[in-house]
């Protein structure tokens, strides 16, 4: 409406002019009419042009943010010619890449000639995830505020959700008792009887806990055997949508709680339509967030046991963390 308005103005001052200059007879009225005219058409073709100099970047201030913790993403806005933008809107959108939740907002404001024009959006993320942050949609009026021009300037960034670090995980308490009774009974996937079970001394390999016998006695026991026979431990996810959100906080927290206590392990999970295990090794909390990217970036399911079934196809023993979903609500459980 305001376009509308500027050029019904525009055109009322011209034909003004007109009757000026057909009661007057003068020349130089006749001039500036033509200029009058024509001026509206060389501010849209400059404008065209220079805008197709106009220069968008997007920076995140971290590359990784913690869950439900304030970012911030700079726009920056560059005009490298000498034709300013004195009204310039743009729309930016804040999406995640698991859940699709769009947020939109618009920007407005104005760049010199040869100048910029810096902003920054806060973004806290609620969600774990990859957050995407995109600029475009950015429209331009020209000089005479008539006509608004569409761009192609687009710019966009994403940054990765730390996950929040629960008290659900692993927490053993000591001092707890356990039957010699049930010790027993324990044997490898290969059916080997180990020598004993004891409790856990530095130095022991996560392998060897007996994770079922630990869960149930709150206590870490480790599983001896006379050969070298031993288990590999394995920390598995379902990508399960309707709660991979609880369940990525809930692996994070086991994750992070075995590797400050020294252990290592394998890290697995399948992506939706694929019937192969994405297998990695965690040595310390850098492999465990370069492994959190790749886990972000995999395709969520609505199977709750993907992850499962892609594991039994080469491995049947036992040793694992096990963890997917219940609802919305993450489950955790020793295999």
């Amino acid at each position: 409406m305001e376009r509308v308005s500027n050029f019904l103005y525009y055109y009322i001052l011209v034909i003004l002019f007109g009757f000026c200059m057909y009661y007057l007879h003068s020349r130089s009225l006749f001039i500036l009419l033509l200029i009058f005219l024509v001026f509206p058409l060389i501010s849209f073709v400059i404008t065209k042009l220079a805008v197709r100099k106009l220069e968008l970047k997007a920076v995140p201030k971290n590359l990784w943010t913690d869950k439900n913790t304030e970012t911030e993403v700079e726009f920056i806005f560059k005009n490298h010619t000498c034709i300013p933008f004195l009204s310039l809107s743009a729309d930016f959108y804040i999406e995640n890449r698991f859940y699709k939740n769009n947020s939109v907002n618009t920007v407005r404001l104005s760049i010199p000639a040869f100048g910029e024009y810096r902003f920054k959006v806060p973004v806290t993320p609620v969600y774990n995830g990859v957050v995407n942050v995109n600029i475009k949609n950015a429209h331009v009026r020209d000089m005479l505020n008539i006509f608004d021009i569409k761009t192609k300037a687009s710019a966009g960034c994403c940054f990765y959700t730390i996950p929040a670090v629960t008290d659900e995980g692993f927490i053993f308490a000591p001092g707890e008792l356990y039957s010699e009774e049930s010790l027993i009974s324990v044997k490898n996937a290969n059916g080997t009887q180990p020598d004993g079970i004891r409790d856990y001394m530095a130095g022991d390999k996560l392998r060897n806990i007996h994770w079922k016998l630990s869960t149930k006695y709150r206590e870490l026991l480790v599983k001896e055997y006379s050969d070298n026979n031993e288990e590999s431990a394995i920390l598995l996810a379902e990508l399960y949508l309707p709660a991979i959100d609880a369940i990525i906080d809930r692996l994070y927290s086991i994750g992070t709680s075995l590797i400050e206590s020294g252990y290592t392990y394998t890290l697995g999970f399948a992506s939706a339509g694929s019937e192969q295990l994405t297998k990695l090794f965690i040595t310390d909390k850098n492999a465990l967030r370069d492994s959190l990217e790749k886990l972000y970036l995999s395709y969520p399911s609505q199977s709750n046991n993907a992850s499962l079934f892609a594991l039994r196809r080469e491995y049947a023993g036992d040793g694992i963390i096990y963890i997917h979903g219940d609802n919305d609500k993450a489950v955790t459980d020793i295999l």
